[in-house]
């Protein structure tokens, strides 16, 4: 039986990396012909099985299908404290794509050093092991609001907004089947400045209400990411 162990190589066949090796002979203690779950983060898994200093092999690889149809950008607002490590890591386990920080004019916390996007990187890469995932997210480096790029036609772009102009949190079950790729911007916690608004329909954005309850920033686009994918996990 494979023990219930998931890492991430990106060789098929190869070496273990320093951090692996570790969890692997050193905490679960496993050794020469013992068998894990290894991950490409490109979307295949394969059981491995362990040889001698750190090697191992993967006779086959195979796609899962845990990873949604439905191609999810997130755009969100930098924030104090640990508030974004969370939401990447809830993001992650959602099923999204790609994560971008974002620079509002009402950020309190404005450029990141070099060791939190790092930081960041690797909790996408814990939060992709521990749900099952086998596609590696994309954490990007900070962006100023008004560099977002516009939405190509194939892309429906959505922002969190507090008022019901386009799509409520109970609308967004009736997007059309044909759209599979989808971008969505939610604020810091003072919401996006009354230009930012502007900028984001003037672009052909489509604005999402979440009811009337006000979430926190760190919740919000959660309860929106949870309303888009869950169809895809059943």
């Amino acid at each position: 039986m494979v023990p219930h162990c998931r890492i991430i190589e990106t060789e098929p066949n190869g070496c273990l990396s320093k951090d692996n090796r570790h969890r692997i002979e050193r905490v679960l203690r496993l050794g020469p012909g013992d068998k894990f779950i290894v991950t490409d983060g490109c979307g295949r898994e394969g059981e491995a099985i362990l040889s001698r200093n750190g090697e191992y092999s993967v006779e086959s690889w195979y796609e899962p299908k845990r990873e949604p149809d439905l191609d999810v950008t997130l755009f969100v607002a930098l924030s104090k404290g640990d508030r974004l490590e969370w939401i990447i890591e809830k993001a992650v386990e959602m099923g999204v794509k790609k994560i971008v920080p974002l620079i509002s004019e009402r950020c309190i916390v404005k450029e990141p050093g070099k060791n939190k996007i790092e930081r960041w990187q690797k909790i996408a890469e814990a939060a992709m092991i521990q749900c099952g995932g086998c596609l590696l997210p994309d954490v990007a480096s900070p962006l100023e609001l008004y560099s977002i790029p516009k939405p190509d036609a194939n892309v429906l772009p959505l922002f969190l907004y507090e008022e019901n102009l386009n799509y409520s949190i109970e609308g967004l079950k009736d997007i059309p089947s044909n759209i599979n790729k989808i971008w969505v911007v939610s604020g810091p916690e003072g919401g996006f400045s009354d230009k930012e608004v502007s900028f984001f329909k003037d672009s052909g954005w489509k604005t999402v209400w979440l009811g009337k309850r006000l979430f926190r920033m760190d919740t919000a686009p959660i309860v929106v990411l949870a309303n888009l994918l869950a169809p895809y996990w059943l």
